[in-house]
């Protein structure tokens, strides 16, 4: 792995699954959106899932899950057909052998006290 990146963070929504067509069938990559607080600030970063393995154990999560994503930091860009510009976006790749996603449990909130 050429680079690493370590979150630890609660899942702000169930896991959104899509399914992309190729030559020899078709590739499932499960993607989170996770929300990591430092200080007073709160960040929320995407993760995609391309490992069967870790792809499991995100589907079992739900929204308000504490996980624990070992990955690669990428880079995504792309033309945008209508107006022509170029746009990208950055996110955690989790691929196969290369990365982990743990549960960590279900994250406390005020209105369980």
């Amino acid at each position: 792995m050429t680079n690493r990146v370590t979150l630890l963070g609660k899942l702000v929504d169930a896991p959104k699954i899509r399914t992309i067509e190729v030559r020899n069938g078709s590739i499932e990559i499960v993607s989170l959106w996770i929300e990591a607080p430092s200080g007073e600030r709160a960040d929320r970063f995407t993760v995609e899932i391309n490992c069967p393995k870790a792809a499991a154990a995100a589907k079992a999560m739900r929204a308000g899950v504490v996980a624990e994503i070992n990955g690669q930091l990428r880079h995504d860009r792309w033309k945008d057909k209508a107006s022509g510009k170029w746009t990208g976006k950055v996110f955690v790749a989790i691929d196969p052998g290369e990365g982990s996603l743990r549960s960590k449990g279900l994250a406390d909130t005020a209105e369980a006290a």
